[in-house]
C-alpha cells in the first residue's frame, strides 16, 4: 500500500516531536510504502493532489486541519461540474489531525489527540477498513464539514485576521469572537433567502435569515472539548442539513445561539425555541440568496463575500478510512457543557 502523507507544517500542533512519535507507527504497518510532502502555500496541498489515481498512491494522509483536508478533497475531485470521478478509481482519504477544530476527523471517529489518532489509523489501514462518504458542494468547489453565511463566517474572518496578526486560534478566541460576531448582528443582521429540496421531494421557502448553516457533518463543529450538534440526525451516510436561526434579538435568539453552541439539547428547550430556529435534514439541493452580499465560508475558510450560493449534497463521493461507525455525541444538559468549557485552554 504506498500512502501519500501531504502535511500543513503550519497546522495548529504539529511540531518535529509529533512527527517523530506518529510516523515510527505508520512504518510499522506491514506493505506500507511512506511518501512525505509538506505543502508550502495555501492550495499546494490541491495542487499536489490534482489528477492523482489510485494507479499513482493509494491512500493520500492529510496531516493537518479541515482546511488541509478541503484542499485534498478538491484537488483529488476536481472542479464540480466536470465528468463524474469514480470514487474507486481515487487513493482512498485518512487524516491525523493537528488542527484548531478537526471536525472532519473527530466526526469520523478519530481521537482529537494526533498520537491517538495515528494509532487508530493504523489499524485501520492494517484491517482495510475504509468507507464512502457523502460530500458537499458549493458553486463548483467541494467541502467536506460545513458552509454558511451568517455569523460563522464573521467568526471564521475575525480569527483569519488576529492569525495574520500572529495571534493564535484558541478555542478562547473563537468564543470571544464569536460574542463579537453576535453583538455586531444584533445591529446589521445579514438576510439570507434559503431554498432547498431533499431527495423525498420535499422543499422549503424561507426568507431573512440572520444565520444559515449547512452541515455535512454530526458535530458540526467542535468548541474546544464540546461537540456543537445543531441537526442529531445528520451523517456522512445522508444529504446536508441546514440549521437557522429567524431572529437574532431578545431572550429566545441568545438561546437559540446557545443552542447553536452545545447548550439546551433537551426536549422542554428544543420546544422552547422551535419557532425560531430552522432545521432540516438530507436536502440535495440548497440555494441561498442575500440582499447584498455577506460573508461566506466554506470548511472553516473564508471564502469572501457573497450574494448567491448553490450548494448541493453528493452520494458516495469518496472513499476514507474511518471506524464503521462512530458513536454521535449524545444530549448534553448545561452543567455537562459549563463543566467541559472551563477545560478549554
Amino acid at each position: 500500500m504506498k500512502v501519500l502523507m501531504i502535511a500543513n507544517p503550519n497546522s495548529t500542533s504539529q511540531t518535529n516531536e509529533l512527527f517523530r512519535r506518529f510516523v515510527p507507527l505508520l512504518r510499522e504497518v506491514p506493505g506500507l510504502q511512506l511518501l512525505s510532502r509538506f505543502t508550502h502555500h495555501p492550495g499546494h496541498a490541491e495542487e499536489m493532489c490534482a489528477g492523482l489515481t489510485r494507479a499513482d498512491v493509494d491512500v493520500v494522509l492529510a496531516v493537518g486541519g479541515d482546511g488541509t483536508v478541503n484542499e485534498v478533497v478538491n484537488g483529488l475531485l476536481g472542479p464540480v461540474g466536470e465528468e463524474a470521478v469514480d470514487a474507486k478509481t481515487l487513493p482512498a482519504v485518512a487524516v491525523v489531525p493537528t488542527g484548531s477544530a478537526n471536525v472532519f476527523a473527530r466526526a469520523l471517529g478519530f481521537p482529537a489527540e494526533p498520537v491517538a489518532a495515528a494509532q487508530l489509523l493504523c489499524d485501520l489501514l492494517r484491517g482495510d477498513y475504509r468507507r464512502s462518504i457523502c460530500l458537499g458542494t458549493w458553486e463548483d468547489r467541494w467541502f467536506a464539514v460545513n458552509a454558511g453565511f451568517g455569523i460563522d463566517a464573521e467568526v471564521i474572518a475575525r480569527v483569519d485576521r488576529a492569525r495574520d496578526k500572529g495571534f493564535a486560534a484558541t478555542p478562547l478566541r473563537y468564543l470571544r469572537v464569536s460574542a463579537q460576531a453576535w453583538i455586531r448582528a444584533q445591529r446589521t443582521p445579514p438576510r439570507v433567502n434559503v431554498t432547498a429540496h431533499d431527495a423525498g421531494g420535499e422543499t422549503i421557502h424561507l426568507s431573512d435569515l440572520p444565520l444559515l448553516l449547512a452541515s455535512n457533518t454530526n458535530p458540526w463543529t467542535f468548541l474546544g472539548p464540546v461537540p456543537v450538534v445543531t441537526n442529531p440526525r445528520n451523517s456522512f451516510d445522508k444529504g446536508l442539513s441546514l440549521f437557522g436561526l429567524s431572529d437574532l434579538r431578545g431572550l429566545r435568539g441568545v438561546a437559540s445561539v446557545a443552542y447553536l453552541i452545545g447548550i439546551g439539547h433537551q426536549l422542554w428547550f428544543e420546544e422552547w425555541i422551535k419557532q425560531g430556529t430552522l432545521q432540516f435534514d438530507d436536502a440535495s439541493e440548497v440555494e441561498l440568496v442575500c440582499r447584498e452580499p455577506q460573508r461566506f465560508q466554506a470548511d472553516g475558510e473564508f471564502e469572501g463575500e457573497l450574494t448567491r450560493v448553490h450548494l448541493s449534497s453528493v452520494m458516495d463521493a469518496l472513499e476514507v478510512f474511518a471506524p464503521v461507525e462512530s458513536t454521535p455525541p449524545g444530549q448534553r444538559s448545561l452543567l455537562e457543557t459549563l463543566r467541559d468549557l472551563v477545560r478549554i485552554s
